[in-house]
């Protein structure tokens, strides 16, 4: 009886325990709300929950550049997340909609336009990357200055290679 008792309780302590996706969700909950380190913990915890999952990889970057945390670290979260997308995969987001607001978005790019108007060497590296991934993410991957910036700059960059697969393909000439 005791036994059984035992594996009752063991089930209900399992079932009580938030799993990798409820994390998630409570991340992205956080990140509309403008709650970033609350994001950021969330996306966390989820990672330790379903270690190396590059969804909420990238998530917690977002939430890191939100935050207003160095650009290295969001740097590093990107590019992991990306090469542990599956082959031909991309990460496709409309950040207009998962930030606070379209212009919580446009102040964290404007942001990082004016840290890459300062940063030099490894740092300005750091930081085209989360620009590039911020302006491919707003809905108009066109538009993505900083990402031809990284391309011109290292063309064999898969990172960048990857990124660049988001832009819709031109129209064939008839």
């Amino acid at each position: 009886m005791r036994r059984l008792a035992g594996i009752v309780l063991l089930a209900s302590v399992a079932q009580a325990v938030p799993d990798a996706d409820e994390y998630f969700d409570l991340g992205l909950e956080y990140l509309r709300k403008g709650f970033f380190l609350r994001a950021r913990e969330a996306f966390a915890e989820c990672l330790v929950r379903a270690p190396g999952e590059p969804v909420p990889m990238a998530f917690l970057a977002v939430a890191s550049a939100a935050e207003g945390r160095p650009a290295g670290e969001s740097a590093i979260l990107l590019r992991w997340a990306y090469r542990r997308l599956p082959k031909k995969k991309g990460l496709r987001l409309d950040l207009r909609k998962i930030l606070p607001s379209p212009r919580a978005l446009a102040l964290l790019q404007k942001d990082y336009r004016r840290q890459l108007g300062r940063a030099q060497g490894e740092r300005r590296r750091e930081v085209l990357t989360v620009l590039a991934f911020l302006e491919v993410q707003d809905g108009d991957p066109v538009a993505a200055t900083s990402l031809d910036l990284l391309l011109k700059e290292a063309p064999d960059d898969a990172y960048a290679q990857a990124l660049a697969r988001l832009r819709p393909r031109p129209a064939p000439k008839s």
